[in-house]
């Protein structure tokens, strides 16, 4: 019934910020610290602290960190069902529509270079300040915000039709190969089947993931892998070896060796900080709520 999230990513030390994905509801990504290199389709975008990026319905995005200080952000994921009319209207028609299904392209990065983006730079602000403090009315006043936010957004941009690109063409070759793989992660996986998915041949395949993603898809693979090891890692006591080769790692001692390479810790290590957290997090709201 009120299909908004906030998601708070604090100071995050890692190459990649934002690991390469996809999802139909749109996004506001606001920089709180640091600098980050965000990819959104083929277009990168330097991001500071106070600015944002607009992740569209269905764009794929990624995000790098710049530099050496810590990068956090905060993001705001809305579905479009907290904005649609329950009557097909004017606004559903000439602006929600048109943007939800990408036929026009609106601002994407967000800086206070303009008036009207610092004011848009505000509201999302209070939306994340609202939603994490849950004031009186916040879901309503969120709804208002952002109704205003897309206005000011379709003040400022240009109303011609978006072509379809060569460039849309690679996003939506890209989405296929990754739609498979976070299908089929837990089965083995070939280069040269995720080629043949888009009628290339492994060299060129290899070539046109890394373009986009700034990854290798083995890289990918193992990124993703690692992820849904963490996810069972924190919620079930199901043996290391049994969540390897329920993640598609065919070897315990290469899980091991991934799974450090990207958590810098063991399997077995990063489920006992995880247990040692979780007390010290209950406490904490304990606290908060007492």
């Amino acid at each position: 019934m009120y299909p908004v999230s906030v998601y708070f990513m604090d100071d995050l030390q890692e190459e990649t910020i934002l690991e390469c994905h996809w999802h139909e509801e749109p996004e506001f990504i606001l920089v709180t610290g640091g600098r980050a290199m965000f990819q959104i389709g083929t277009q990168a975008y330097e991001v500071q602290a106070g600015e944002a990026v607009f992740v569209n319905s269905g764009e794929i995005h990624t995000a790098y960190q710049i530099g050496e200080e810590s990068c956090s952000f905060a993001a705001t994921v809305f579905g479009m069902s907290l904005l649609n009319s329950p009557s097909y209207d004017t606004v559903q028609a000439s602006y929600l529509d048109p943007l939800l299904g990408r036929k026009i392209q609106p601002p994407v990065h967000l800086t206070h270079d303009q008036e009207w983006q610092t004011e848009l730079l505000t509201l999302l602000q209070q939306i994340i300040r609202m939603n994490e403090t849950r004031t009186t009315a916040f879901e309503l006043k969120t709804k208002a915000y952002l109704y205003l936010m897309i206005s000011l957004m379709m003040e400022h941009m240009d109303h011609q039709p978006v072509p379809f690109t060569a460039a849309s063409d690679k996003m939506e070759r890209l989405k296929l190969v990754l739609g498979h793989i976070h299908q089929q992660y837990q089965q083995p996986l070939r280069l040269r089947d995720l080629a043949e998915l888009i009628n290339m041949s492994e060299g060129h395949f290899c070539r046109f993931f890394k373009s986009l993603t700034q990854k290798s898809p083995v890289d990918y693979i193992n990124r993703y892998r690692t992820q849904q090891a963490c996810r069972l890692l924190e919620t079930t006591d199901r043996k290391i070896v049994d969540i390897s080769l329920e993640v598609g790692f065919d070897s315990l001692s290469y899980f091991i060796s991934v799974f450090k390479q990207h958590r810098g810790c063991t399997p077995s290590r990063y489920r006992k900080q995880v247990t040692a957290a979780t007390p010290a997090l209950i406490t904490e709201l304990m606290d908060v709520n007492s």
